[in-house]
């Protein structure tokens, strides 16, 4: 049986910060990643974006060549899945037969995508998007003139739309909420995406449910419960992720909507940590458990765990962010407006240049801002985890030509 000291599982970006992280506090002891993907670590927001688009290679997409791990002596164990965990002997059982001793290891499992239980969900053509191949096989079928049908308009649903439709594919998106990103927007902010979007030659139909995916060998329509029947030459599915936590729960560890894990990325068993789309953690600044699929947070949550898992005691202290990019529109979100009472808007929609500002009790919680200038991100940021009560100053908020600095 082989040992190594520092056990990573999951070959993304959690990862590969977790090396780097490890290398620089300890330069000699053994490392292994163990991922279920041929890959070493790549970036994923391309695979939406400009890998979808050809306007990346296959090559740029990976964060370190395979040299790398070989000049820094990381073992690695690729296309792999790591099949049993057990916490008595620290070892791990892996696909391919091999068991692995460690002294700590590192859950990067990530998530993998919801799939619908539709007939015709086997068929040919029929898409979802995770994984460098996923995305490769997409853009495979992204010819000029045809036609897409996208089910799901979160994130991902219209960053796939917005590519494909720049390659010249006639896309439809199919979204069962009354309007798109219902979870996290309300109706105006939405309404000014989908007709963005829909000025760019996008075709949406909100409150629909899909119940058939139709062809022969290949999806040729996409059927809803309405009725409506739309013809498509490929489908592609987004509805979201399910987190890897199946080699946590058999281990057993505690497992509550991801992995639960303490400030220091600690699981129930403290030589086991967590982080990434699968971790549930202690979110400081907002004083409860959270999970969130954010590449912020999978780098942070990297970079945290080779820290304490080299000897370090520090504690995750990030205020999560997210962003992405829809045509022409950069957007940028940090904090947690689940619990706002107040939405501001920090410039008009008509400029496509615009904060919106979500507050509870008067104190700033979060910020979802498009186009607009960066530099005020740190301030906003500041505000937030300040708390900095801002009774009275709502119409400087809604200023773009107040230096927002000045409410610090």
């Amino acid at each position: 049986m082989r040992s190594t000291k520092y056990l990573l599982i999951g070959g993304g970006l959690a990862s590969s910060q977790a090396i780097k992280q490890l290398r620089v506090k300890d330069s000699s002891s053994p490392i292994t990643l163990v991922s279920e993907e041929p890959y070493v670590p790549y970036d994923r927001p391309p695979l939406s974006k400009e890998f979808l688009r050809g306007e990346k290679t296959r090559e740029e997409l990976f964060f370190d060549p395979e040299e790398y791990f070989r000049d820094h002596h990381v073992d690695l164990v690729l296309g792999v899945a790591a099949q049993r965990l057990d916490l008595t002997h620290k070892t791990v059982a892996l696909a391919n037969g091999e068991v692995l001793g460690f002294e700590k290891a590192f859950l990067a499992t990530g998530g993998r995508p919801i799939r619908l239980n539709l007939p015709g969900n086997d068929l040919g053509g029929v898409h979802y998007l995770r994984t460098l191949d996923d995305s490769a096989a997409i853009a495979a079928e992204a010819g000029q003139g045809r036609r897409a049908v996208i089910i799901g308009a979160g994130f991902i649903g219209l960053e796939v739309a917005a590519s494909l439709t720049q390659k010249g594919v006639q896309v439809t998106v199919i979204e069962v909420q009354p309007h798109i990103w219902a979870r996290f927007t309300d109706a105006t902010l939405a309404g000014f995406f989908q007709d963005y979007c829909a000025q760019k030659g996008v075709h949406f139909y909100t409150g629909e449910v899909v119940t058939e995916i139709r062809g022969k060998d290949r999806a040729s329509s996409v059927v809803t419960r309405s009725g409506k029947e739309f013809p498509c030459d490929f489908v592609c599915i987004g509805v979201g992720i399910v987190p890897n936590v199946e080699l946590a729960q058999q281990a057993g560890l505690e497992v509550h909507n991801g992995i639960v894990v303490n400030e220091y990325l600690q699981s129930s068993h403290p030589d086991i940590y967590a982080g990434g789309d699968v971790a549930n953690y202690v979110d400081p600044i907002f004083g409860k458990r959270r999970r969130v699929e954010h590449w912020g947070h999978a780098e942070y949550c990297g970079q945290l765990a080779g820290q304490n898992m080299a000897g370090a005691h520090n504690k995750y202290d990030l205020l999560t962010y997210v962003w992405s990019d829809i045509f022409d529109l950069h957007l940028e979100f940090a904090g947690d407006e689940s619990e706002h009472d107040q939405v501001l808007l920090r410039g008009r929609f008509q400029d496509e240049s615009f904060t919106v500002l979500y507050l509870k009790q008067h104190v700033l919680v979060a910020y979802f801002a498009i186009n607009t200038n960066y530099k005020e991100f740190p301030t906003l940021q500041r505000l937030i985890r300040t708390k900095k009560d801002l009774t009275g100053k709502e119409a400087e908020l809604q200023d773009p030509t107040f230096a927002i600095k000045g409410l610090l």
